[in-house]
């Protein structure tokens, strides 16, 4: 077996030995100092903190010659209705591109109801459904329980749990 040889000898006292996984100590951290020092300081806020800070600030509309305070999310809304109204074609689609991501309400495909193509998923898994269920001897309910003029119907009993099946009525089409 071959000995390796050392140039200089370890001192016995120094462990401030360099090599892999060993780096000098002069270039470690030290303790209580921070590793990012010229990171983000503290207190800083991000651009959606930012944003909202800056959409909530109140300024001063003249408005019908008196002067209100609102805040800038809802004047630059009023700005953009403004123009929207007096023909600019960019502000009503930005307008009506607004109004579309931002409603609440439900979609136009509720209140028209249910597709041909679901309809008929719908009435495929109904009758395997009915099928399943008088093969174990549960009792189907009647088609016309099943639908929307019951939805807004109590119990017998009274009590507001009632079953709600929603915008969906089975029906033979």
């Amino acid at each position: 077996m071959v000995e390796r040889i050392r140039l200089k000898p370890r001192k016995n006292g120094n462990c401030s030995e360099v090599g892999y996984c060993k780096p000098p100590t002069s270039t470690q951290f030290k303790p209580g100092r921070s590793g990012n020092s010229a990171g983000r300081p503290k207190g800083s806020r991000n651009f959606k903190t930012e944003l909202r800070a800056t959409l909530q600030t109140p300024v001063n509309i003249n408005r019908n010659g008196r002067v209100r305070k609102f805040s800038t999310q809802r004047a630059s809304l009023l700005v953009l209705r403004e123009k929207a109204l007096n023909g600019d074609q960019r502000a009503i689609e930005h307008l009506i591109g607004l109004a579309v991501r931002f409603d609440d309400e439900p979609n136009g495909t509720a209140a028209t109801g249910v597709g041909v193509n679901d309809r008929a998923i719908l009435a495929a898994y109904v009758k395997e459904a009915i099928a399943g269920a008088t093969e174990t001897g549960v009792t189907v309910p009647d088609r016309n329980e099943l639908t929307d003029d019951t939805k807004n119907s109590t119990p017998a009993d009274g009590s507001p749990h009632g079953r709600d099946y929603g915008p969906i009525s089975v029906s033979s089409h």
